[in-house]
């Protein structure tokens, strides 16, 4: 595949996306749109649990009757309840969010947040030719109409790679931010211990314990208790499907909608998770940023089972991360990051694991790259 026919093909995806995007929000009745759903689909969940905090009911914001009420306040008529699940720390960002009527506190946070993400893909990426690549990213696109936080954990991400080693401390700082959504950063902390990235390591403790300990003071540390209590109802919607399985991108996902047994499931996904993990830690300890920061948002990926479309927005900074391809693997692998998030609607069609393969690919093409650093002879002393 040449580099313009991508190009091609990539906008005309996202035109017809938007074209959709377009079409249901035409058909909408107010805030809510013909199928029942709220326009801006998941963020009803952040502004409800961000007025409920806001209005003294942070002790109920994982209650389904309360969240159905700001629901309601959002967008009246809705038929559909998206619950609280989130932790504290992100709690902090939703109630700021929630002093702005609800459609403008949407457009707010995807503004903001797409801006991020703009910003760090740029610092990413190889040219400004090569913003396509994420202007186009049908996981990014899909936020205009769920305003989800992929576009918010993929900036984040994106900017702690690419200044890990020139500004350690920042780099850390960074990745202490993504307590917002603690199951994506998880291999942040082994990454930056196997590498010997101490000064990045220290700073991200620092920052993570420290938003952490605000998110405890303002709405008080049992909500933390709250929200661990709440993770078997969080766990639920995924092991009983009471959400559309194509939404959601793991293998372990996959498997379920192809009729698999949940202990076949998730038996598959954990084995595949384990080779995936070791695949990872070998990377790792390269020390080689541009590998171990594609591997990292890899891993990641294919490590969750639970995790959703939106998601890959990560997977896309991990091949923005490696740069312009240079072999037809990483080609693959980009080409594939680029199109993981069109599961949403090729599942529907053919529930294949389209996720989790683009994701082996990328893992694949950090190891790769990192034994091909490996093998590199080091620079001769200068005299």
């Amino acid at each position: 595949m040449t580099r313009k026919a991508f190009e091609i093909g990539a906008v005309c995806v996202a035109l017809a996306l938007l074209a959709t995007f377009a079409f249901l929000l035409s058909h909408a009745d107010g805030m809510v749109l013909a199928n029942g759903q709220p326009v801006f689909g998941d963020f009803i969940a952040f502004w409800s649990g961000g007025r409920a905090a806001l209005e003294g009911h942070v002790a109920d914001a994982h209650t389904r009757a309360l969240i159905e009420g700001y629901h309601q306040q959002a967008a009246p008529g809705v038929a559909y309840v998206a619950p609280w699940n989130s932790p504290p720390t992100f709690l902090l960002i939703a109630s700021a969010l929630a002093l702005l009527p609800y459609p403008f506190a949407a457009i707010t946070f995807i503004a903001t947040s797409g801006a991020l993400y703009l910003y760090a893909a740029r610092k990413l990426l190889p040219d400004a030719r090569a913003m396509i690549f994420a202007l186009t990213l049908p996981a990014a696109l899909y936020h205009l109409g769920s305003a989800q936080t992929g576009l918010l954990v993929a900036g984040v991400s994106g900017l702690a790679l690419t200044w890990l080693d020139r500004r350690p401390l920042t780099a850390g700082a960074l990745v202490g931010l993504l307590a917002v959504k603690p199951h994506l950063a998880i291999f942040w902390p082994i990454m930056l211990a196997v590498s010997g990235r101490w000064r990045a390591f220290a700073a991200a403790s620092v920052s993570s314990l420290a938003f952490i300990a605000l998110a405890g003071a303002v709405f008080g540390f049992e909500s933390y208790v709250r929200f661990f209590e709440n993770l078997g109802a969080t766990q639920n919607l995924v092991t009983s499907q009471l959400i559309a399985t194509p939404a959601y991108a793991s293998l372990y996902a996959s498997l379920l909608q192809l009729g698999a047994p949940q202990s076949v499931a998730i038996g598959a996904h954990a084995a595949f998770a384990v080779v995936g993990v070791g695949l990872a830690l070998r990377v790792f300890l390269t020390k080689d940023r541009v590998a171990s920061g594609a591997a990292l948002c890899a891993v990641t990926l294919i490590a969750l089972p639970y995790c959703f479309f939106y998601d890959f927005t990560l997977l896309a900074v991990g091949a923005a991360v490696m740069g312009a391809p240079c072999t037809r693997l990483e080609l693959a692998a980009a080409v594939a990051a680029w199109s993981a998030g069109l599961s949403l609607v090729l599942s529907y069609v053919a529930p294949l694991p389209y996720c989790a393969l683009a994701a082996w690919l990328l893992l694949a093409a950090a190891s790769v790259r990192a034994r091909s650093a490996a093998a590199q002879p080091a620079p001769a002393p200068q005299p």
